[in-house]
């Protein structure tokens, strides 16, 4: 009887982990780079030679971000709500208030992290201005010079997983500078049929596992 209790006890902490472990919010670090370019967005051997003005984490519960300054020309504006006033959904980390009104003309941003990509899937970016991808050190899209907001997709053909990645963003036009990150995750999230087979599958061991010992008690007295 003891046994089959724990063994209730252990599904449900076992559920409840999983559950939880997959309400996690994306984040990516960004390293920027103030008057590092008036043309193009430079590639991944470029930017190891440059030095970052400043560093810092992005995170969003959306799994999506989505930068955009309006008319304002300010690192705060073009990372958080600015005096543009939209509210984009992102939170920054480790921005010091020293440089949130710095102007972003003609700088560099470069966003390293993980994604998780499904085979078959096109993503697509939102951006005025270069960007380079990179996933896994391989270079995915090139479109460097300036250019105005443009959506400019990939398709994903390789393996299923999870993936490191970069992306090097040059603004060089001034106002607005527009980059989204669109469908990009950094966990694998389980569809809901997936979660409800896990669930099933642990209270339903839990309940044989319960109702053998139980009988097994029986069977002693």
């Amino acid at each position: 009887m003891k046994f089959g209790k724990l063994a209730v006890v252990g599904a449900v902490l076992a559920a409840s982990m999983y559950f939880t472990g997959t309400a996690r919010a994306d984040s990516t670090s960004v390293a920027w780079y103030q008057n590092a370019t008036t043309t193009n967005a430079p590639t991944a051997a470029q930017v190891a030679l440059l030095t970052p003005t400043a560093t810092f984490t992005l995170s969003n519960a959306g799994n999506v971000f989505n930068l955009y300054s309006a008319n304002d020309s300010s690192l705060g504006g073009f990372l958080t709500t600015g005096s543009n006033g939209l509210s984009n959904g992102d939170t920054v980390t480790g921005l010091s208030s020293g440089i949130a009104s710095d102007n972003i003309d003609d700088s560099v941003f470069v966003f390293t992290g993980t994604t998780y990509l499904v085979n078959g899937t096109t993503y697509t970016y939102e951006h005025d201005d270069g960007m380079l991808l990179y996933v896994g050190g391989t270079l995915e899209i090139n479109v460097p010079g300036p250019t105005a907001a443009t959506n400019t997709p990939f398709l994903w053909t390789g393996a299923t997983g999870t993936y490191s990645y970069q992306i090097d963003y040059a603004e060089v036009d001034g106002p607005p500078a527009q980059l989204t990150l669109k469908g990009y995750t950094s966990n694998a999230v389980p569809e809901p049929s997936s979660l409800l087979l896990l669930g099933t599958g642990l209270f339903g061991l839990a309940f044989a596992l319960f109702r053998k010992n139980e009988h097994a008690s029986l069977d002693l007295r």
